[in-house]
C-alpha cells in the first residue's frame, strides 16, 4: 500500500489520477471519501495501516517527525518532494525565504540520515516552477490576474530564465520510481522542457488565454514596493524578492533524471484548457 501525503496539492492531485484505486491511501488535513484525515503538523500518534511506500507531496519539513511511525508501519521506499528553492533562494535577503531554505535543507538532511541508518530507499525530488490543473500558485495565479485585469506587471524587462514543469511530469516520475525502486539515496532536479524568460512565459499565458498581450514593465524598486504592500493585504505569499527574481536565471540541469529515470518533461502549457483557470477556447 502506498501512502500519498499532500493529496489535495497540485502534484498529489495529479498522482491520484494515475495511481490505481486501492493501491494507495490519500492523506489530507480534512477527511475525504476514501482518504485518511491526518494533520501532519501534529505529532499525535495515528493508527496507520500496513504500508510499503510513501510519496510525500506535503511540505518536506513536516515529514521528519513521522519517519519512525511510517517505518514501523512498513514503509521501505520513501519518495519525497523538496524544492529547487533550497538552491535558488540561498542568497535571498528576505528573512522568511531564508527560513524556508533552512527548513528545506534541515528536513532533507534529517530524512537522508534516517533512511541511511535504516538502509531504506530514498529519492528526493526537487521540482522547479510547478503548474497544472489550475491548482498551482504560479502560472495559474498569473493567468487569474490577467483574466481579471487584462494586463500583467513585470520588473523591467524580466529577462530571468524559467523552466515551468507540469505536475503530470512529476507524477510520472513517481510512478516510474514505484514500479522500479532504486536502492540507496539520490536527489534529482526536475525542471520543465522549455527554457524561457519570465516575460516570455507571461506572453505565452496571454497567448494561451487568447488575449492580446499587455505587459507593463515598471522599475524594480516600484514593483518591490508594490509586492511588499500586497503581501500585507493579499492571500498569496508575496515578497519583494519576487521582483528581483524576475531578472534572475532559475534554470537547472535535468540530465541525471533524464538518464536515470527516463524523465521526459512536456512543453510549457501544451494543454491550456486543462491548466489555465477561466480558459476560453
Amino acid at each position: 500500500m502506498i501512502l500519498l501525503t499532500g493529496a489535495n496539492g497540485v502534484v498529489g492531485y495529479s498522482l491520484q489520477t494515475m495511481l490505481e484505486a486501492g493501491d494507495y491511501l490519500a492523506v489530507s488535513r480534512t477527511a475525504g471519501q476514501q482518504g485518511l484525515q491526518w494533520d501532519l503538523e501534529s505529532e499525535s500518534n495515528i493508527n496507520l495501516p500496513a504500508l510499503t511506500k510513501l510519496i510525500h507531496c506535503a511540505p518536506i519539513w513536516l515529514l521528519p517527525v513521522h519517519l519512525q511511525p511510517l517505518y514501523d508501519a512498513g514503509v521501505r521506499q520513501f519518495i519525497v518532494f523538496s524544492s529547487t528553492s533550497v538552491v535558488s533562494k540561498t542568497a535571498s535577503k528576505n528573512h522568511a525565504e531564508q527560513q524556508l531554505v533552512k527548513r528545506l535543507s534541515d528536513a532533507e538532511q534529517a530524512i537522508k540520515q534516517f533512511c541511511s541508518r535504516l538502509e531504506v530507499s530514498l529519492t528526493i525530488l526537487r521540482p522547479s516552477l510547478i503548474y497544472g490543473y489550475g491548482r498551482d500558485q504560479n502560472i495559474s495565479h498569473i493567468a487569474s490576474f490577467i483574466n481579471k485585469f487584462g494586463f500583467a506587471v513585470v520588473a523591467g524587462k524580466a529577462k530571468g530564465l524559467r523552466q515551468p514543469v507540469h505536475a503530470d511530469d512529476l507524477a510520472k516520475v513517481c510512478i516510474s520510481l514505484i514500479e522500479n525502486p532504486q536502492p540507496g539515496h539520490k536527489t534529482y532536479t526536475l525542471a520543465g522542457a522549455d527554457v524561457i524568460t519570465y516575460r516570455a512565459m507571461v506572453e505565452v499565458i496571454f497567448s494561451k488565454l487568447n488575449k492580446r498581450s499587455v505587459i507593463i514593465g515598471i522599475p524594480l524598486w516600484c514593483l518591490r514596493l508594490a509586492l511588499s504592500l500586497a503581501s500585507k493585504v493579499g492571500r498569496f505569499d508575496y515578497t519583494a524578492d519576487m521582483a528581483d527574481r524576475m531578472q534572475q536565471n532559475l534554470v537547472y540541469d535535468n540530465q541525471a533524471a533524464i538518464d536515470e529515470l527516463n524523465y521526459q518533461p512536456s512543453a510549457f502549457l501544451d494543454q491550456p484548457q486543462r491548466d489555465l483557470p477561466d480558459y476560453v477556447g
